[in-house]
């Protein structure tokens, strides 16, 4: 299990904010040559009106931590709006031109479309205990703090189940995190 901190993160700005990178897969690849499989990152939007950078031959999943988002897509049928309230997924491909509108912090998935990712948002109202079943790469502590094979975790940190193994993991009330599996079809 690899545990990753803010000081692991690599912050760029851009024209509407920040966007920190919490994680790229594989190691050693990067956002500017496009030679990653998938990336995780989140955004700090600063600006009402932004547009989106294309990822061509990429899909995206966002989600806004803090605050809402409207986005307008550009697809080859015709234009495309999505609305979406924190907490609340949106997919969409990277090759579309997309118009965003709203002040916000979210969650950003790139990924190549020979991936199948489940990504769920977990909420924990008291102290509990969860089992993470083996097919879970990634977990992101967006709140709180966690315990994670007895190691301590404090938000904001990614955890990589490198072992690809069944773990438990202990987060305290008002913790949240988002699961990331990442299955490769095809």
């Amino acid at each position: 299990m690899k545990i990753l901190t803010e000081t692991d993160f690599l912050i760029t700005a851009w024209s509407g904010g920040t966007t920190t990178q919490l994680f790229i897969s594989p190691e050693g690849s990067t956002l500017s040559e496009r030679n990653f499989d998938w990336r995780i990152s989140s955004a700090l939007v600063e600006t009402e009106a932004s547009d989106f950078t294309i990822f061509d031959g990429y899909e995206r999943i966002l989600i806004p931590l803090k605050g809402k988002l409207e986005m307008e897509h550009q697809t080859p049928n015709g234009v495309i709006q999505q609305n979406v309230s924190e907490f609340q997924l949106a997919r969409f491909s990277g090759s579309w031109p997309t118009k965003a509108k709203g002040k916000l912090t979210d969650f950003n998935l790139i990924f190549k479309p020979n991936y199948h990712p489940k990504v769920h948002v977990i909420l924990f109202s008291e102290e509990k205990t969860i089992v993470i079943e083996d097919g879970v790469h990634i977990l992101f502590l967006q709140e709180g703090i966690c315990k994670a094979d007895g190691r301590e975790v404090h938000a904001p940190a990614i955890v990589v189940n490198e072992q690809h193994r069944e773990w438990n993991i202990t987060c305290s009330a008002g913790s949240r995190i988002i699961s990331i599996e990442m299955d490769l079809v095809g």
